[in-house]
């Protein structure tokens, strides 16, 4: 206001001597107000917390290298696809009961359509079980979408502590030697065929750093796929009272596993050598415990012939002879079959009730004759 009245009175021509000494007096004063406010208003932004906004604006770049290196971390926690549904069941399923026929407490036979696949034939397969060495299908498809196939030809050296802990468990080993350089590729290959331990067990503790964290990554991966009675506690199919999983959860992880190429291909090798090491200068030869214990024509008779392609086979006291295949007919169709407990000591009972089922695929069961391996016959198959 008094700055007002005295433009007014200059605009008129009012000079006096006092307006002339009051307006310079009043200039210096509004500047200084103007200085001492704009500091204050400084200071008071500057002690106030940051914003996200701010924070990310003035951070020193240094600072956002951490989430760089999260980022390989968060790839492998995004939510996994291209899982296979459960089977249904029809009012054509058939309840197998004939033991006579089918030693099995529990068997399932899918035939795959789509996603997921009809139910043929089963017993008690959404039971509980001990899924013994089934359980490196699942091992084998967890490691695929944690391991990159470029990181196959790489090699880590044989913890004599691993070696160590499976002997002491009686659990079988491939045969590598501690210390000794080995390819992941030969260790997928020794966990799949004469199902090695040793193998799985380094195989988890590459992807994930130990087994424990890689086992919870199955458990992540079984939670995912929405698997119903799987609870795992080991890589290696172990036994341990909440080392769980249904043969229709095995069914859906393998057949999940078999749309992986590499996955299918470990399953469906009959004999494989690994690379030349010190320890091994010729390899280490390895068999299929899965395709040495069948002859390969068994299921020629049928309308539409069947092979075995692969699986992985199974067996703790507890869980008895277990067994996990597919099979392809001439047709271009594709079966799973799954059985468990299959008597304690003789492994080939398992292949002879998942022969004997998958003769279902094309006859009744009253025109099914039990299919029992010979072991004269297989002259690749080791009695373990």
């Amino acid at each position: 206001m008094a700055q007002q009245q005295q433009r007014k009175k200059k605009k008129n021509g009012g000079k006096t001597a006092a307006g002339v000494i009051m307006i310079p007096l009043i200039l210096a004063a509004l500047a200084g107000g103007l200085y001492f406010a704009g500091k204050d208003l400084w200071n008071n932004r500057s002690e106030e917390p940051e914003t996200a906004e701010s924070s990310t604006d003035q951070q020193d770049p240094s600072e956002t290298a951490p989430a760089e290196t999260a980022v390989p971390v968060e790839t492998t926690t995004e939510p996994l696809t291209g899982f296979a549904d459960k089977a249904q069941r029809s009012d054509t399923t058939l309840t197998v009961t004939d033991t006579t026929k089918v030693l099995a407490r529990n068997s399932l036979l899918i035939e795959c359509s789509g996603n997921g696949g009809n139910v043929l034939a089963e017993r008690n397969a959404d039971a509980e079980i001990y899924p013994a060495s089934m359980t490196k299908v699942m091992t084998l498809l967890t490691f695929s979408r944690l391991v990159d196939t470029d990181a196959l030809d790489a090699t880590i050296l044989m913890d004599a502590d691993v070696l160590r802990a499976q002997e002491e468990q009686m659990a079988y080993v491939a045969g590598f030697k501690a210390e000794e350089a080995c390819r992941i590729r030969d260790l997928v290959y020794a966990m799949m065929l004469p199902s090695g331990a040793d193998a799985a067990v380094m195989l988890a503790t590459y992807a994930a750093g130990s087994e424990a964290d890689f086992v919870a990554e199955m458990n992540n991966l079984a939670a995912e796929m929405g698997l119903e009675h799987s609870h795992f506690e080991n890589v290696t199919g172990l036994h341990e009272e909440t080392h769980v999983s249904s043969l229709y959860d095995i069914a859906r992880i393998l057949m999940t596993a078999i749309r992986d190429p590499f996955c299918a291909e470990a399953m469906s090798t009959l004999q494989y050598t690994t690379a030349a090491t010190a320890e091994h200068p010729d390899g280490i030869d390895l068999v299929s415990t899965t395709l040495s214990r069948m002859v390969g024509n068994e299921l020629e008779h049928l309308p539409d012939p069947l092979h075995v392609v692969g699986g992985k086979t199974g067996f703790t006291n507890p869980a008895g002879q277990c067994l996990a295949t597919w099979a392809k007919s001439d047709s271009g169709k594709t079966y799973v079959c799954v059985v468990a407990g299959s008597t304690t000591f003789e492994p080939l009972d398992a292949v002879g009730d998942t022969l004997t089922l998958y003769q279902l695929t094309g006859m009744p069961l009253a025109d099914i004759q039990r299919i029992q391996p010979d072991e004269a016959d297989l002259p690749l198959y080791e009695h373990y």
